[in-house]
Order: structure tokens, then C-alpha cells, then sequence
């Protein structure tokens, strides 16, 4: 029996690690042990560590820049590895940019399509930003181009923050996406809370005995799969460039890219929230996310900092490593944010 695979993409700060979390408390609800694929732009592991630390679920991580592309000559690997483990359903969390048909493509794989079988394709949309994305990043073609692709080969669209906007704005959302994907199903959530249910339909332990499972309602049928890979329809900083389009593919290279920066150990515990929140904010649309771990002053546990679209979000951590930023951006000017970094501890 083949092992199902649920594909977890949207852009930036959409949701996709709160919504995977749920999945994988359910999953071990069920007796299932789930197995995961985890891709982030930074050079440093942010995600990963949060769904260890809140699930216990052992992650093969994939850092420093996208499966769809750079990274694409590993995922076959870390999938292979990943089956050593003889899980019960595969969760793929993709990067913000990354193209969800690539990923599709490599299940595809002669030595991959025997073992493995689509099960869903998730798509979160932030209903905060989701409709200004094609005039923000007007400049930077691929990136417009793979958002759409995000919608396009979807068979789930999860628009999550909805309660942060008015219904106007909802169904704006709802008559873009329908005029760019009219076959998905689309959810209207807040913190990535769906039935998980439907989702987990017909999977079961690898011990099970009985009949084959059945396909719950919305599961990814041949025809879907087959639109999907066709593609029709220190206190210094380290920078990581991303996405580089198809060879043949028009259009410029995606603009954005990473910036890790870590926090001097003499000078861990010494950065006041205000401080970092301000450092975060002067960038303005330019930085599109943010997040690590870092000691603040005046608290005695570590905290996870994130930023999406424009909310900035902190909670306790029990990390134990060296402090660090992970900052994604649009065009971010490397130097400049490295020399304001360094700023805050001279």
C-alpha cells in the first residue's frame, strides 16, 4: 500500500507550521506515526525545532533555500530516508515561494511512484495580504507566477486569518481564487483551525488489516494529480538568494532571499523588545518574515519572535542554542541590515 502524502504550501506567514502541528497531533491521535519533510529559507532551523519541541515528531529538515529549486536534487533523499521509518502518512511543509507542481513532479519519481501516492495538496492563503500580492511584487515575475501556482494545483485553499478582515475583503478572496482554481475546495479559518477529519480519511497504521482504504471526500484524484504535474491551468548576517526559475523559464530570477543573524554571546540577554521589534519594522513591505530565537532583558526564558505581514508575535521557547534572527525578504540590502544589526549591540 502506498503512502500518502499531504503537500502543505502558501506564501509566507500563511499558517502552514500552526496547520501542520494540528495535523501531526491528530495523526498521533490516531495512532499514526506521521513523518516530515520540513523546508526553510534561512540557514538556520526555525520550524523544525518548534514542531519537535511541541510534538516530539522526529523532522528531516531542509535549510538554506527551496526544494522546488536548489534544494531540488535532495528531496528524493530526505524521502528515501524518511521511509526507513515506515510512517503512516508524509507531511511535506513547503517554503513560502516554493512551487507546490515541483514537488508534485518528484512523487512522480520511478523510484518514488511505487511507494508514494498524493493524498492532498493544501494551499493557505494570509487574508490580511493574499489579494495585494500581484502589485506587490510586481517586479518579480516568478514569484507572482509560483503564488498562482500555489492557488492552481490545490485541491484545499485554506484562507487563514480571516477574522482579521472584514467579509468584503473575504470574498474578494474567494471570487480570486475561484477565477484562478474552480475545482478547490476553499475554508475560511483563523489559526489554521479546519476538521482535520476529511483530511485523514482512509489512512490508516501500516498494521492494519482489511480492505483498501477508501478516498475521503476532497482527496486528490489522478486527474488532479495529472493537472498538477503537467503544470496546466555573529552579530554579522548571512544571506541566502532563492528560487531560481525552471532552465527556459521568462522572467527574472525571485528577488527574494534569506538573512540569518545571530546574536554575539556577550551579548545575549541584553536586547529589549522594543528594540527588536523597531529593528524588525524599519524595513517596512520589504521584509516579509521574520523569526528566531532570542533572550530579551528582564525575561528568564528564551523567546520565539515572528513576524508576519505586519504582527509581531512572541512566546516562550525552550531552545537551547545561540541566538539568532532569521529575516526573509523582497530585495532585503544585506549590508544595510547587517550594519543596523550590529547597531543594537555596539
Amino acid at each position: 500500500m502506498k503512502i500518502p502524502v499531504i503537500i502543505l504550501s502558501g506564501f509566507l506567514g500563511s499558517g502552514k507550521t500552526t496547520l501542520l502541528l494540528s495535523l501531526l497531533k491528530e495523526s498521533k491521535r490516531r495512532g499514526l506515526n506521521p513523518g516530515v519533510i520540513m523546508n526553510e529559507l534561512g540557514a538556520k532551523d526555525v520550524d523544525g525545532y518548534i514542531l519537535q519541541e511541541s510534538t516530539g515528531t522526529s523532522v528531516e529538515k531542509l535549510l538554506d533555500g527551496c526544494i522546488c529549486c536548489s534544494r531540488k536534487e535532495e528531496l528524493p533523499r530526505s524521502l528515501t530516508a524518511l521511509l526507513v521509518r515506515r510512517p503512516d502518512i508524509i507531511y511535506i511543509e513547503l517554503t513560502g515561494v516554493a512551487d507546490p507542481d515541483e514537488i508534485a513532479k518528484s512523487l512522480l519519481a520511478p523510484a518514488l511512484a511505487d511507494r508514494l501516492q498524493l493524498h492532498h495538496a493544501i494551499t493557505l492563503l494570509d487574508a490580511e495580504n493574499a489579494l495585494e500580492y500581484s502589485s506587490r511584487f510586481s517586479s518579480d515575475k516568478q514569484l507572482v507566477r509560483t503564488l498562482r501556482k500555489q492557488i492552481t494545483t490545490a485541491d484545499l485553499i485554506i484562507v487563514n486569518k480571516s477574522d482579521l478582515v472584514e467579509p468584503e475583503t473575504l470574498w474578494k478572496i474567494e471570487k480570486m481564487v475561484y477565477k484562478q482554481n474552480s475545482e478547490s475546495e476553499i475554508v475560511f479559518t483563523h489559526y489554521s483551525q479546519i476538521n482535520l477529519a476529511p483530511l485523514l480519511t482512509g489512512i490508516a497504521a501500516r498494521g492494519f488489516k482489511g480492505s483498501a482504504p477508501r478516498r475521503g471526500p476532497g482527496n486528490i484524484s489522478g486527474t488532479v494529480l495529472q493537472r498538477m504535474s503537467t503544470g496546466s491551468s555573529s552579530s554579522g548576517g548571512s544571506a541566502t538568494a532563492v528560487h531560481e526559475p525552471e532552465s527556459g523559464a521568462d522572467g527574472s530570477f525571485s528577488q527574494v532571499a534569506a538573512v540569518t543573524l545571530t546574536v554575539p554571546p556577550a551579548w545575549a540577554g541584553s536586547l529589549r523588545q522594543e528594540e527588536l521589534e523597531q529593528f524588525l519594522r524599519q524595513w517596512g513591505y520589504s521584509l516579509l518574515r521574520a523569526k528566531g530565537h532570542v533572550r530579551l532583558a528582564g525575561r528568564d526564558s528564551v523567546q520565539l519572535v515572528q513576524l508576519a505581514g505586519n504582527r509581531i508575535s512572541w512566546e516562550a521557547s525552550s531552545y537551547p542554542g545561540q541566538p539568532y534572527i532569521v529575516c526573509i525578504g523582497l530585495n532585503l540590502d544585506e549590508k544595510a541590515i547587517s550594519h543596523s544589526w550590529a547597531a543594537l549591540f555596539s
